[in-house]
């Protein structure tokens, strides 16, 4: 007998359930955050320093597994920051106190919908997981916002190997619950990696328009995640953005990866 529910939902992580801050920019927070340490500097050096910033995170952010690695990181990215603000004058910038500004600056949140979405799924008994492409961050950043115990199991690129769409990262998804790729449900933000992604390989999905951006033809679209929950269990769930049945593919087989989100 066809199942009533999906045997896992799985939400798409930046953009879907959570996001990087808006308002104020990552820029004015950090121009405000010297200023408020007692530094008066040009916007453009300002500005600068920022940039050299985010491109040693950039290039070190996929070396981070544990939480004390992610903590050291953080320290060293805050130096970079000093360093290439060069002379401040009288007063001498704290690297400790740059890394907690740093890191409130680029603070990731957890967007208003989700928890409300995550808790009608469960409510249903049917579980709920993280299909992003990311680097091993992932989990750090989900357990430091209270969502790691809620989220189960948390799927992400660097670890398996692959990044939607590709289709081994769909099917490890579905392999972590025991289930096929049609009995799984994704929801998601991405018309390429999520909707294409799930498509291709017959695993339906919802896409969450926010925005109000008008559906492509066929695509199973909501406007917040209460609706895309709704869906997601609601009857008719297996044709979700699907044209047609698609067969299940068989789940790769397991192996170690490190690849960078």
């Amino acid at each position: 007998m066809t199942n009533a529910y999906p045997a896992a939902v799985f939400f798409d992580a930046y953009g879907t359930l959570i996001h990087f801050p808006a308002d104020p920019s990552p820029f004015d927070y950090m121009a405000d955050a010297v200023r408020r340490a007692g530094v008066d500097l040009p916007r453009e050096r300002l500005d600068a320093a920022l940039n050299a910033e985010m491109r040693y995170f950039k290039a070190h952010f996929s070396s981070v597994r544990t939480a004390e690695d992610f903590q050291r990181l953080k320290m060293d990215d805050a130096r970079v920051y000093v360093d290439e603000l060069g002379d401040t004058g009288p007063v001498r910038l704290d690297v400790a106190h740059m890394a907690a500004e740093l890191h409130e600056a680029f603070a990731t949140r957890v967007l208003p919908d989700s928890l409300p979405a995550i808790d009608a799924v469960q409510a249903a008994g049917v579980r709920v997981g993280v299909l992003s492409n990311y680097s091993y961050l992932l989990p750090l950043v989900l357990d430091g916002l209270g969502l790691a115990d809620r989220l189960d199991p948390i799927v992400f690129s660097a670890a398996v190997g692959a990044e939607k769409p590709d289709p081994q990262i769909f099917q490890a998804a579905a392999a972590a619950v025991g289930a096929g790729l049609k009995d799984c449900v994704l929801i998601g933000d991405d018309l390429e990696n999520d909707v294409a992604g799930g498509r291709r390989c017959g695993m339906p999905v919802v896409w969450v328009a926010r925005d109000g951006s008008a559906a492509p033809p066929g695509v199973a679209t909501a406007r917040d995640l209460a609706d895309a929950a709704r869906m997601a269990l609601a009857p008719g769930w297996r044709s979700l953005s699907l044209n047609e049945p698609v067969a299940d593919q068989p789940a790769p087989e397991p192996h170690d990866a490190d690849a960078n989100a």
